[in-house]
């Protein structure tokens, strides 16, 4: 019976395709990865590259539409409204700002701070101006007033008086005064109202709310006059008047009727005269 044939395989030449198939694979596996990453990544460029273009195009819509309305008629001052200062004179405080219907809405709401300044100069009782726009162009100026400590009477009214001593600008009538506050009587330029500012200014809090009248018709440069809210009148020196004046209150609890409190050399009280109430305006 014949033998059969035994082929005999070389090891080493086995291992060595073994090798070569692995070898084979993994580069094939590396030009898989490669290929999906070159896939990936001009999908990730195409996307940035359509991002960028649509940014470009939004910028160059938006410059186009603003180009449009900047030379339309839409961007030229319509109207002017005043807002938050009843008394001013709207056509003053327009024409005192220089804005005309010819201007542009954007370098107007761009120069804020100049036309703030410019009124501010103009009218004493103006402490800033904020400009913004309704319907395109509508301009709206937001006046905000400082704050007033009380009134001073003049022949056909009265003015405001500002928190920083200045008086307002405008005159308005007794319907517009704030009851709560001072009215200064008698005031003219032989009778310093700045001093006697200053003297209700350095008052107790609590008798500055009491204080209805300040009055310039003293007899005296050194006398100052206050006519309370409770009709007492008190009169002082200019000097002494804020040491004295804490006295007030337990002195008026003393008083049965409307009288005068003298506390310009001692102090004592003694009852208004008819002719004193009806000088000083009391019932």
């Amino acid at each position: 019976m014949p033998k059969k044939k035994i082929t005999k395989k070389d090891p080493n030449e086995e291992i060595s395709g073994w090798i070569r198939y692995k070898q084979n694979d993994q580069a094939n596996n590396s030009k898989k990865k490669v290929s999906a990453s070159l896939n990936k990544l001009q999908a990730e460029r195409r996307k940035s590259l359509t991002k960028r273009l649509g940014i470009i195009i939004a910028i160059c819509v938006i410059g186009i539409l603003s180009l449009s309305y900047y030379v339309s008629a839409k961007a030229n001052i319509a109207s002017v409204q005043i807002k938050g200062a009843s008394e001013l004179n709207g056509n003053e405080v327009v024409k005192a700002s220089g804005i005309t219907a010819q201007d542009k809405v954007i370098p107007l709401l761009l120069k804020n701070k100049d036309y703030s300044l410019r009124l501010q100069k103009r009218f004493p009782e103006v402490e800033s101006v904020s400009l913004h726009v309704n319907h395109l162009n509508n301009l709206v100026l937001n006046v905000k007033e400082k704050p007033v400590i009380g009134y001073i009477k003049e022949d056909n009214g009265y003015r405001k008086i500002l928190n920083n001593g200045k008086v307002a600008s405008q005159i308005i009538s007794d319907k517009q005064i704030n009851p709560e506050k001072p009215l200064f009587i008698g005031y003219n330029k032989s009778v310093s109202l700045v001093d006697d500012l200053d003297i209700y200014a350095k008052l107790p809090k609590s008798i500055q709310k009491q204080v209805k009248i300040m009055s310039g018709r003293t007899k005296r440069s050194t006398q100052i006059i206050l006519v309370m809210k409770d009709n007492n009148v008190i009169i002082g020196n200019t000097t002494t008047i804020n040491n004295k004046i804490k006295y007030y209150p337990e002195i008026k609890k003393q008083l049965s009727e409307p009288s005068i409190v003298d506390l310009e050399i001692g102090a004592f009280s003694r009852p208004l005269s008819a002719s004193e109430k009806a000088k000083l305006g009391i019932k």
